[in-house]
């Protein structure tokens, strides 16, 4: 029987194969370069390997402690605690200007400083008319309404009375012993230069006296702190910090700005007065001779009285009860850590 032969397929010869790759070589050629283009370069074989990406914690992690919900902060790193509550810590008291509470607004202009003759460390200021007291209407009533006021020209102490002056005349058997009636009284505080405190009225009007003096006025004392200028702090500002006084760091606070003790006297330089004058507000509350009297009008200052003014506050007062306006009162034998004195004379 004959076979039947079946004709195969012709091969493509060797060179229409090679012109067939070449093609398809150069048509991936061009697309490789295109993506090229738009790709990252390939990376170094001598660059160090990547930081491996972040992946869901290993099912063998601890379950006591969850993550964070969302908006919640961060746990504190080991070792990191958080900060104590006010008055649990003994740390500086800030120096920072706070935010005033509602009402409160922070005046931007100082007064000028007047320059009035110094001697003996005491300040001869000019007097003159000017308007005591304040229309504040969040001002307690005593300080309202404002009023005016005429000084002639006085001398006032540019500091408080410190420790060692009022020791000087304890020793010359002028003065009285202050009463330690307080651990906080100064006299025993072995530091000569800070004020004298836990004095009584009489204490303070039998010093002046022993030194050829006498206690300043109540509208003195408020001329002194603000002279012709209408400021709530005797610096010019709205609020006080503790840079500028020696008070409670705030309104809400027990905590004071200088610890168990008030500050040395002209420790705060920033917050004298337009004449110079140190520590009006805050340090110690201090004595005046006038007694006390809830309203007084112009140049009626009360005869006789129960008690008499503190001004000032002290370093146990509240900045709020310190303004330049703020108005005290103390009977015969109040005689606190918060109470000192400063002298005057004509």
């Amino acid at each position: 029987m004959a076979r039947t032969t079946i004709p195969r397929r012709p091969r493509a010869t060797g060179l229409a194969a090679a012109s067939l790759l070449a093609l398809l070589a150069a048509a991936a050629l061009r697309t490789g370069v295109s993506r090229a283009e738009n790709a990252a370069p390939p990376p170094d074989p001598s660059a160090p390997a990547p930081a491996p990406s972040s992946a869901p914690a290993p099912a063998s992690a601890s379950a006591s402690t969850p993550p964070p919900a969302p908006g919640d902060a961060p746990p504190p790193p080991p070792g990191d605690v958080p900060p104590p509550e006010d008055g649990e810590t003994d740390e500086p008291a800030p120096t920072a200007p706070p935010t005033p509470p509602p009402g409160e607004a922070r005046r931007s202009h100082a007064p000028p400083k007047i320059a009035v003759p110094y001697a003996d460390g005491m300040l001869r200021l000019p007097g003159g008319r000017f308007s005591m007291g304040t229309a504040d209407p969040l001002a307690p009533p005593n300080e309202r309404p404002p009023h005016h006021e005429t000084v002639a020209p006085f001398w006032i102490d540019k500091t408080e009375v410190t420790v060692e002056a009022y020791r000087a005349c304890v020793n010359r058997h002028m003065c009285a012993r202050p009463s330690s009636r307080s651990a906080q009284c100064t006299f025993d505080l072995d530091d000569p230069n800070l004020p004298i405190s836990c004095v009584t009225w009489k204490d303070a009007d039998t010093y002046c006296r022993a030194v050829g003096k006498r206690l300043p006025r109540e509208a003195e004392w408020e001329f002194a702190a603000r002279g012709n200028f209408s400021v709530r702090y005797p610096w010019g500002g709205g609020w006080t910090y503790c840079a500028l006084a020696a008070t409670l760091v705030r309104e809400s606070s027990s905590r004071t700005c200088t610890g168990q003790r008030p500050a040395r006297v002209g420790t705060h330089p920033s917050g004298s007065s337009t004449f110079g004058v140190l520590d009006l507000t805050g340090n110690v509350e201090e004595w005046t001779a006038d007694w006390y009297a809830e309203h007084v009008a112009e140049g009626a200052s009360p005869r006789s009285g129960a008690s008499h003014v503190l001004r000032g506050g002290g370093w146990l007062s509240s900045p709020l009860a310190s303004r330049a306006t703020s108005r005290n009162w103390g009977s015969s034998m109040e005689a606190g850590p918060n109470v000192g004195f400063r002298c005057a004379k004509d």
